[in-house]
């Protein structure tokens, strides 16, 4: 089987982050895509390159421009949660709950608690609330076990309601 050998700088990975960043439409496409060239590079390149300092580098440069993706995923995920709290929007909170890790939707709950003004958070805080133990009460009415919830009897989206319970979570958190 033919083989094709791969020549790569320090130089040329930067400038290939540069056009995966371009040419992807939002911020968590250039993190997936960088995140995939990092592991192609990490997986095909042979032992005995990688102990030399051009591997190292080209790993050095992917990694920054990992993390300043990373940095903006959160950042437009964090605006996006801000909006959707100001408008009550349950499709963008879920949205931005299925964007993110648990981890990550946390983070970005908790710089969102830290920007809105005590009015909004009490607000959003107490819409939260009243949506979750709606959507829970109807839940278990359309159960027919004790303990039990029934989402979709309820006509609740699962995924609305998990990203709904946890920011109820860190909201009361907050207002507590």
């Amino acid at each position: 089987m033919e083989k094709l050998t791969l020549l790569l700088s320090p130089g040329q990975m930067d400038t290939q982050c540069q056009v995966l960043i371009t040419q992807t439409r939002h911020s968590g496409q250039t993190l997936a895509a960088l995140t995939a060239l990092h592991s192609f590079i990490t997986a095909t390149a042979r032992p005995d390159e990688q102990t030399g300092s051009a591997y190292h580098e080209i790993k050095r440069i992917l990694e920054q421009h990992i993390a300043s993706a990373r940095n903006s995923v959160m950042d437009d995920n964090l605006a996006r949660l801000l909006g959707a709290l100001e408008e009550q929007s349950l499709s963008e909170i879920q949205g931005v709950h299925a964007a993110l890790s648990r981890n990550g939707f946390h983070q970005t709950v908790l710089a969102a608690i830290q920007r809105l003004p005590d009015a909004r958070l009490r607000a959003a805080a107490a819409w939260a609330d009243a949506w979750q133990r709606d959507a829970r009460t109807r839940a278990e009415a359309a159960s027919p076990y004790p303990d039990a919830l029934n989402l979709r009897g309820a006509g609740v989206s699962p995924a609305r309601f998990a990203a709904m319970s946890e920011l109820n979570i860190y909201l009361q958190e907050a207002v507590a």
